[in-house]
């Protein structure tokens, strides 16, 4: 209230209501941001990887079926993911190092390429009567903190037996609980990679997968793979899915990753 003439003046009781609603919206918009989900990525790192690979006891022996040595394997890494949703967008950076750790699987070698902490992808393959087949692939991505993981049961061919043709083509299949995801590969031909400064002769694949159910979308990758054990020399992907789930997701990713050494650590 103030004075007027010497009389006291009434502010009207519309201006308090609306100066305390106003003041309760900015309460909660503070509120709101100060609670907001947190999207802050770690990175994961090459210690941890050979920590991790030592704690599972394969002591650096060959796979079953393969040349390649088992360990911990550093690749220079260039790419990002985003997922643009309801609650919010955001971009995980993947510029650096990022690792393969190639280990003993149940029934072959399972290959774990991981980036950060919340984002990792991992395969296996075991020797079949056609090459190596799939068996399994795992997904995990983690976004403000909510973590989702997808396992699939995989069947069909990963790499043709020896030796490997020109324009040869294969496929497989692998499906979870609630999507399914085919892939058509072919072999573009045969290149020579060099890595540290040495040349090899490495199988160049395409190849694209097509995602149905709950998670549609596509995703296309391109990998050169040395030629004498199927060793990964570089790999090209991108992907781009959407889900229903929370009101809609967008999700895309894109990276390029190429071998440092080819020695792996252990």
């Amino acid at each position: 209230m103030g004075e007027r003439g010497g009389r006291p003046t009434r502010v009207p009781r519309r201006r308090y209501i609306v100066a305390l609603v106003v003041v309760c919206i900015a309460g909660l918009a503070v509120l709101a941001w100060l609670n907001r989900p947190r999207d802050e990525p770690a990175r994961a790192t090459v210690d941890e990887a050979v920590r991790s690979f030592r704690a599972q006891d394969d002591g650096g022996h060959e796979g079953v079926g393969s040349e390649r040595a088992l360990g911990v394997y550093r690749y220079a890494t260039r790419g990002s993911e985003s997922v643009e949703s309801p609650i919010s967008d955001t971009t995980h950076d993947y510029d650096g190092v990022s690792t393969i750790v190639v280990s003993e699987g149940r029934c072959g070698e399972v290959e774990r390429w991981q980036v950060l902490e919340g984002r990792w992808t991992e395969g296996e393959s075991c020797p079949g009567p056609r090459g190596d087949r799939f068996a399994a692939a795992t997904e995990f991505h983690e976004f403000f903190g909510f973590a989702q993981e997808d396992s699939f049961r995989c069947h069909g061919v990963a790499m043709p037996r020896p030796p490997v043709k020109r324009g040869a083509s294969f496929s497989s299949s692998c499906r979870s609980g609630d999507s399914s995801l085919t892939n058509a590969s072919r072999v573009i031909g045969f290149e020579t990679v060099t890595i540290a400064g040495e040349p090899f002769q490495a199988i160049h694949i395409d190849s694209l997968g097509e995602l149905e159910g709950e998670v549609t979308g596509t995703a296309r990758r391109e990998e050169w793979r040395r030629r004498s054990d199927g060793l990964l020399l570089r790999r090209s992907a991108s992907t781009a899915t959407d889900t229903s789930v929370g009101g809609g997701t967008h999700y895309t990713e894109r990276y390029t990753i190429e071998l440092l050494d080819t020695q792996p650590r252990r």
